[in-house]
């Protein structure tokens, strides 16, 4: 089950119920089918009747007194032109995966994406001034399920049960739930089966059962409680900031070697979030759409800024693990401060990387190399083809060094990308080890529409025996 990708929902107004086009929905023919009245009840209050419509085995129900019910419960319908919309509450799930396409039947569009369609029939009731459009009561039960509430058919009885259906927040902010889904659609964790819930606040009727049970499992989220999920209750970005931690695998104990030091200062660092967010303030939609679309640049390795040109996106890792940990066990550097300094570098010097495409020739632009004993290396399968200043002369080289480069005052160094591909290492000479470590690298390559960028993470760097120091680390040794 898919809850919706779209976290930042418009919503859509209830309008007056309309005649389809006969292109969506069929006219009766007469002598076919009957009329009844169907008894709907909402939870335990009192039954309402409403004309449905029989033909043969099967049973439809007036779309309209659909509507009603489903505007009573906290939904918005809309009916225009063979199109039924519903739009929810941000803080309220919809599951949105594709569901059957009847053909000719009625379009069904959620938080404005279309789900499915659906058969419906135009008839007048009996006492009706008007014809209304009838839908089967089976894709009624279907397209209510999408919305949490379960629909039970007896007789001539139809029960909702809407206590799945948690009650939205206010001032467009987002659950829990929300910032579950768009993290797991950016970093791909499937959704839980559906099961058992021991949790009071979440049914597994709920559209948001099945990601939010991904989340516990996998350490992304801790629950308030054993018996209660929190999944619908609001939730700051620094909380935010935290489940992205965990999802990425980056532990309390690894902390002083992020950019950053702390989840909310690491988000930052990296351009997640604007420095000016209050990471203690309960997030809105629209934060919540600003972080995820920055996530999901920031995975990808680039944001298109221009025509024919991305700068590009040093992806997130664990940096202990994936940069900091040497084949013998011990850190890098002798002190905290050394490694936040060596990694905010690595990822300053990849944020600062540039493509641009001219034609069927694309090129990469380096920043000049910050001071002190920073600096890049660039290689390729075959030689490395590279200029220095703006329409100078392009020369060829079996692999580049920028500490062997001379860039004039007013120039800059651009590569041509090959087909195969370059790798742009950032790296730190170490005199106390006698050598120089790479903090961090990029293969980039020609893509269909913009860039391919894949991060490779040092895991085990060919380091010189490891050094005992005095100094503290923060990384804990056994």
């Amino acid at each position: 089950m898919a809850v919706r990708n779209a976290w930042v929902a418009a919503p859509l107004c209830a309008s007056v119920l309309s005649i389809p086009w006969t292109t969506q929905a069929a006219a009766l023919t007469k002598g076919h089918a009957g009329f009844t009245t169907l008894r709907v009840t909402i939870g335990t209050s009192a039954a309402m009747s409403v004309p449905a419509l029989v033909q043969g085995t099967q049973t439809d129900i007036a779309l309209w007194d659909l509507m009603q019910a489903l505007n009573q419960l906290g939904f918005s319908a809309s009916w225009s032109k063979g199109q039924f919309s519903i739009s929810a509450p941000v803080s309220v799930p919809v599951d949105e995966t594709p569901g059957p396409s009847e053909k000719g039947g009625a379009v069904v569009v959620m938080d404005g994406q279309v789900v499915e369609r659906v058969p419906t029939v135009i008839a007048t009731p009996p006492g009706a001034t008007s014809a209304e459009v009838f839908l089967p009561v089976a894709n009624a039960e279907e397209i209510l399920a999408r919305l949490g509430i379960q629909a039970t058919m007896n007789g001539n009885q139809l029960g909702l049960d809407a206590s799945a259906v948690p009650q939205p927040l206010p001032n467009g902010e987002v659950a829990v739930w929300n910032v579950l889904a768009a993290l797991a659609s950016d970093l791909g964790l499937p959704t839980a089966s559906a099961g058992s819930s021991p949790y009071a606040d979440l049914l597994t009727a709920s559209p948001a059962w099945g990601v939010t049970q991904a989340a516990i499992r996998a350490g992304w989220y801790q629950p308030p409680a054993p018996t209660s999920s929190g999944a619908f209750q609001p939730i700051t970005w620094g909380e935010t900031a935290q489940i992205l931690w965990n999802a990425l695998g980056i532990s309390t104990q690894d902390a002083a070697y992020q950019p950053g030091g702390s989840p909310t200062a690491w988000a930052s660092a990296i351009g997640l979030i604007p420095e000016n967010w209050d990471p203690a303030s309960d997030m809105t939609a629209q934060e919540l759409d600003t972080l995820a679309s920055n996530l999901h640049e920031c995975l990808q390795g680039d944001v298109e800024t221009a025509a024919n040109t991305w700068r590009l996106w040093y992806p997130p890792a664990d940096e202990y693990q994936a940069t900091f940990l040497s084949g013998g066990g011990q850190p890098l550097f002798a002190s905290t401060a050394d490694a936040q300094a060596a990694i905010s570098s690595t990822y300053q010097f990849f944020d600062q990387l540039v493509v641009t495409r001219s034609g069927q020739t694309w090129m990469l632009t380096l920043p000049t190399a910050p001071s002190g004993y920073g600096f890049a290396s660039v290689s390729a399968i075959g030689p490395v083809s590279y200029q220095t200043k703006p329409g100078g002369a392009w020369m060829s080289a079996p692999s580049l060094d920028t500490r062997d480069l001379s860039i004039p005052a007013h120039g800059r160094l651009v590569v041509k990308i090959p087909p195969d591909g370059l790798m742009v290492t950032w790296n730190q000479m170490m005199p106390s080890l006698g050598g120089t470590v790479a903090l961090g690298a990029l293969e980039v390559s020609p893509g269909a529409s913009g860039p391919s960028v894949e991060r490779v993470n040092i895991v085990s760097p060919n380091l010189p025996p490891a050094i005992v120091s005095s100094v503290a680390s923060l990384h804990l040794q056994p």
